[in-house]
């Protein structure tokens, strides 16, 4: 079958109550890529040397520090830290030359050339990240095998069919993969019931946040919860994915 390794985890998460199969499957690889980028990973070279290259994003540093194996995460630190160092030292040796550089109405400045190899060297030590290329690698597998067993398994597609639908973030990257991993005719089948889905999730939240509100006036106090006391979450996380909501 397409993608095996894949599959299991899939069907796993489509046989829970979860608000978007995609946010659990997706949390899932980032607590195994920060576990591991803590653990196995530390004895193998390629690894270490890629992560000496590229490091971690604000949010995948936070995970790995909230671990409680603090050597580990001082020893990836110490090796990425040589690494950043050797490549400012060499664009601070750029902004130096700048001090006894003429200009004149004839002659540039490469001061803005400067500025932006100093700007792209920031915004690289602080974007890229080895966890968000596994989860971004991983959840493309994840997204392409759920379409392909839609299209080749019923009893895959009865569990899609009784499923939420997904949040906005995992609902474009579905959408995106569609012309790529299903047929025009499979496609034509697909949008519909997941276009409905979509429609019928998004009308829901906006019936409970709109409760959610109303109860806030003393004049609905006897009026039921129903099911919009946890509204705010749901509707961030349908919104814009998956969140922590114990991080400060």
């Amino acid at each position: 079958m397409k993608e095996q390794i894949y599959t299991i985890p899939v069907n796993e998460v489509y046989d829970t109550d979860c608000a978007c199969p995609l946010c659990e499957l997706e949390k899932r690889i980032e607590t195994e890529s920060v576990e591991y980028s803590l653990g196995a990973a530390m004895m193998e070279p390629d690894f270490r040397v890629e992560s000496n290259e590229r490091g971690y994003c604000n949010k995948h540093y936070g995970m790995m520090f909230a671990r409680p194996n603090k050597l580990s995460l001082a020893l990836v630190l110490d090796t990425h830290m040589i690494e950043v160092r050797k490549k400012f030292d060499e664009l601070k040796k750029s902004a130096a030359a700048l001090k006894g550089a003429k200009t004149g109405f004839f002659k540039k400045s490469n001061a803005s050339d400067v500025a932006e190899k100093l700007y792209n060297f920031g915004k690289n030590v602080t974007e890229d990240c080895m966890v968000c290329k596994k989860v971004s690698f991983t959840m493309e597998r994840y997204i392409d095998v759920i379409l392909y067993m839609w299209a080749t398994r019923d009893e895959f597609k009865e569990k899609f069919s009784r499923s939420k639908g997904f949040c906005l973030k995992h609902f474009y990257e579905v959408c995106k993969m569609i012309p790529k991993s299903l047929s025009d005719a499979d496609a034509a089948k697909f949008i519909p019931e997941l276009a409905e889905k979509e429609g019928a999730l998004l009308d829901a939240l906006q019936e409970d946040i709109h409760k959610f509100t109303l109860k806030f006036d003393y004049r609905n106090k006897d009026m039921p919860w129903g099911t919009a006391e946890d509204a705010p979450i749901r509707t961030i996380e349908v919104l814009a994915g998956s969140i922590n909501e114990n991080e400060s």
